[in-house]
């Protein structure tokens, strides 16, 4: 999360000077143990008045003004320092480190190699060099820097953390869990019930871990089980503001926006200055895009999700275009940011027939679906799923469906792309509870929605209800397609007298050779089902004829019709 910043910051703040002591370290420890770091700095500012001009005091400021999230000011603290005269070299040294991270944290990523190869080599080194072969995509650095690692636990969270932005969640579980494994309490086995009393019987020392196994479990979608171990953490760091934003984050995932903006706005910005872009960033994501334009510009690169996310609210909003423009600049590394290209290159593939964005959407939804770590996720699987359905393969959309279905009871686009699928596969009972559950205006007045619904009534032999759709919609741009729609399906499944009607109202609108065929043939087929005596017929034969006798009845009409009635006369059917 802190470790993913992408975006250099330039800007500098004003630096607060150093600070001097007289007050002895185990007071100062005092506040540091507690994480008052605004206490320790109070103090250090005061023993400064007091004329105390220790180099240490103005390094305990800098490292607590890291400690508080100002990175800035924190790097200003500790140049502030190099500069001192008879500087010992050692500290020196340590000193060059600590600037070498704080332009990590600041995302300036050259400074820090830079800074870094001045310092001397140690263990801190070696796992900021694996962290910047990770940012700067080197992966020959990166390999060297892992083989360099040690089996120590500062090592191997530094694994851990690398394995978390490499979205590779599960192998950093693994690590925690050996970690956790060789400090435990007592004797567990390694099943999951275990794990959790595992890291509610964790060294304090450790207990940050549950944060960590939280947000890993969070990145699987186990938002539940992401809850139960960030819980262990709360109960001993209920201020914790990152863990109090994931928490909120479980609660989006698991309710609603509500729910997690009411947790995240106890997280005072008076209590914490650390994580406060995080939080402006997750409010509006849980207010579904409220104040995007305003919040999330400047946050781009900064949360790493601004960008996506705000490309998926230009994409909402109807503005592709834009979306692209957003997601060109980074390759595409993340699941998320291959979603949002598929779906960009959906929706300009429907406004410009370009097949090469359809090929596009294809193969990045077939990615994400396909993937080791995302292949038995819900996001993976709606994936494959998008993937099938551009490639008009509907058998196998319906296998990935089927198996999220119990996710999405009440997800009214998961509902109607599904129904989609089964209507393109003939299961038309099924499509037709699916659409019928849909609650969103916006989908039920779209030309598809109603056309499946159509379909389905008919298939299903309810086709005087796709009729009655048909007259609601009269007048609408897509009315006269569904009126082809309804003629044609009707005429196919031998409903002929929604057929004959739904052929009069397209000759009268259109008068094409096709119209009058189709209105002749439905007449004749309802001749045919009451000379075959099935019920209702002969009343449907009656309003049959009646669209041939109307005012703007054809002129080749007579014919059907006088031999019709005689007949039905010689039948003693009454029309």
């Amino acid at each position: 999360m802190i470790l993913s910043r992408s975006k250099p910051a330039t800007e500098s703040r004003a630096s607060t000077g150093g600070s001097s002591a007289k007050k002895t370290f185990p007071e100062l420890e005092d506040f540091v143990l507690k994480r008052d770091y605004v206490g320790a700095l109070t103090m250090l500012e005061f023993l400064k008045h007091e004329g105390n001009t220790d180099v240490w005091a103005d390094v305990w400021s800098a490292w607590c003004w890291f400690h508080l999230g100002e990175y800035r000011r924190a790097l200003d603290a500790y140049q502030s320092v190099r500069t001192r005269d008879k500087l010992d070299a050692r500290v020196a040294d340590y000193i060059t480190m600590d600037i070498a991270v704080c332009y990590f944290y600041l995302g300036m990523y050259k400074e820090s190699q830079e800074a870094a190869d001045e310092a001397p080599k140690c263990s801190l080194k070696t796992r900021l060099l694996f962290h910047l072969a990770h940012k700067l995509g080197e992966e020959e650095t990166l390999m060297r820097a892992h083989a360099a690692l040690r089996d120590v636990p500062e090592d191997q969270l530094c694994l851990a953390s690398v394995h978390y932005l490499r979205a590779h969640y599960q192998e950093a579980i693994d690590v925690y869990k050996k970690l956790l494994l060789e400090r435990r309490y007592k004797r567990y086995e390694k099943d999951d019930m275990d794990w959790i009393k595992l890291l509610a019987n964790t060294d304090s020392t450790f207990m940050a871990l549950n944060v960590y196994v939280a947000l890993c479990y969070y990145k699987l979608d186990y938002y539940d089980v992401s809850q139960e171990v960030l819980g262990v953490y709360l109960a001993q760091h209920p201020t914790s503001a990152v863990a109090g934003n994931l928490k909120a984050c479980n609660l989006f995932r698991l309710y609603n926006g509500k729910a997690a903006e009411n947790e995240l706005k106890q997280i005072s910005s008076e209590q914490h200055t650390f994580g406060q872009d995080l939080v402006k960033h997750n409010l509006v994501v849980f207010r579904n895009g409220e104040g995007a334009l305003k919040v999330l510009p400047e946050l781009v690169d900064v949360v790493p999700e601004a960008r996506l996310n705000l490309a998926g609210y230009r994409l909402r909003n109807r503005e592709p275009l834009e979306a692209r423009t957003l997601l060109e600049p980074l390759q595409a590394t993340s699941p998320l940011h291959y979603i949002l290209r598929a779906v960009v290159a959906v929706r300009l593939y429907n406004e410009t027939g370009d097949e090469e964005q359809m090929k596009l959407a294809q193969q990045s939804f077939h990615l994400v679906g396909s993937s080791a770590s995302e292949c038995d996720t819900i996001p993976g699987r709606q994936c494959m799923a998008s993937s099938y359905f551009l490639a008009g393969h509907y058998e196998e959309v319906l296998v990935y469906l089927n198996s999220i279905k119990s996710f999405f009871v009440n997800d009214d686009t998961f509902n109607f792309n599904y129904a989609q699928a089964k209507v393109a596969t003939g299961f038309y009972r099924e499509a037709e509870e699916s659409l019928l559950s849909i609650q969103d205006e916006s989908m039920r007045s779209s030309f598809t929605f109603l056309a499946c619904l159509c379909r389905c009534h008919i298939m299903n032999r309810d086709a005087a209800l796709a009729w009655e759709m048909c007259v609601k919609s009269a007048g609408t741009p897509d009315s006269f397609a569904l009126l082809q729609l309804v003629a044609n399906d009707s005429y196919r499944m031998g409903q002929f007298l929604v057929a004959a009607k739904a052929f009069h109202m397209l000759d009268r609108l259109d008068g094409g050779p096709e119209m009058w065929e189709g209105l002749r043939g439905a007449v004749c087929g309802c001749a045919q089902a009451a000379a075959a005596n099935k019920p209702n017929a002969a009343a449907d034969l009656r309003d049959a004829l009646a669209l041939l006798k109307g005012p703007r009845s054809h002129t080749r009409a007579d014919n059907i019709v006088r031999t019709i009635t005689k007949w039905a006369q010689q039948n003693r059917i009454p029309v």
